[in-house]
């Protein structure tokens, strides 16, 4: 009777524990964002206000984006190409040859303790080089450092951009990475992660083999070269409202905290 009261009570205290993990690994996963969705293409053109490279790129988002372009003129003009109307930051992406993009996702996130997270300043500039791969639409499988060879159906590249700035100007060489939310002592400014999901149609059902990205005119690189751009120049509600209602106040355990934070995962 001893034994077998003190294997129920371990049993008790298993179950209790794997709930706890799970719990836990449910609250890790639930990570609160801001999601920008059914961004458009509006133009494949060598613009690029903020390195002025001569790739071919896609633009997407505000759709007034020239050479000339600054984070105040950019603000004042509303017109984006975005599902939503405070997103008028330019965005723009090396074409990845022979594949086209049916939308790009752009995500705002805040790993570690998003309690930390402040306003992305208007004028700001981003450049992302920490690019994935993944062999779905929506993002759902696993990202692999490689493109998806072999891949049939649609298929995403992801890139990330650097969340810590040293607060010395608006160009894109004063921001680093943080290490899962955590800023470097020099660079100690810390704004959403931002991560653009770029989705391509596959439409002849393959993954060019091997994959090469714009890398000026008439020129072709590695996939290794991709990146993206991000010029800030959201409307006022994105500082002022949305980051504090879908990040910053956010509970943990969700990952859409207000309608407003964007629909779906």
């Amino acid at each position: 009777m001893l034994a077998q009261s003190a294997l129920k009570r371990l049993g008790l205290v298993f179950a209790v524990s794997l709930a706890l993990v799970l719990l836990v690994a449910t609250v890790a996963l639930a990570e609160p964002r801001i999601k920008t969705d059914g961004c458009r293409t509006y133009d494949t053109n060598r613009v690029d206000p903020i390195a002025f490279a001569q790739h071919l790129h896609n633009q997407f988002g505000n759709t007034s984006t020239t050479n000339q372009s600054t984070g105040t003129s950019l603000f004042n003009n509303k017109s984006t190409s975005c599902g939503v109307d405070w997103f008028t930051s330019a965005g723009w992406f090396p074409v990845e040859r022979y594949e086209s993009v049916s939308r790009t996702t752009v995500y705002y996130r805040a790993p570690g303790d998003q309690r930390q997270v402040k306003a992305i300043p208007t004028g700001l500039q981003l450049l992302g080089t920490d690019q994935k791969y993944n062999c779905t639409a929506s993002g759902s499988g696993t990202f692999e450092d490689t493109p998806p060879y072999g891949c049939r159906g649609n298929w995403t590249t992801q890139v990330a951009f650097p969340d810590c700035w040293n607060q010395k100007s608006l160009e894109e060489t004063t921001t680093v990475y943080s290490n899962n939310g955590r800023c470097p002592s020099t660079h100690p400014y810390r704004i959403p992660k931002i991560t653009y999901l770029i989705q391509h149609d596959n439409a002849d059902g393959k993954v060019p083999k091997p994959l090469v990205v714009s890398g000026g005119v008439d020129t072709w690189e590695p996939y290794t070269a991709m990146h993206a751009d991000y010029f800030a120049a959201n409307q006022s509600v994105f500082n002022d409202r949305l980051i504090a209602l879908c990040l910053r106040n956010a509970p943990d355990s969700v990952t859409v905290a207000h309608s407003n934070c964007g629909t779906g995962p």
